[in-house]
């Protein structure tokens, strides 16, 4: 067993992991959201004969 977590057994410090965890995948989650958004809007704005991608 790893250090962190024989020391996470011992202190009760699961709820601070667990919310740590969740903090940073939500917020990875809501910039993924964001910039997918973002750059969605902004293609929209390039003129059809000037698009790459389509």
């Amino acid at each position: 067993m790893s250090n962190a977590l024989i020391l996470a057994e011992a202190t009760g410090t699961w709820p601070y992991v667990a919310a740590s965890w969740a903090l940073v995948l939500g917020g990875m989650g809501a910039y993924a959201l964001v910039t997918v958004v973002r750059g969605r809007r902004l293609s929209k704005k390039v003129p059809s004969e000037k698009r790459r991608w389509s």
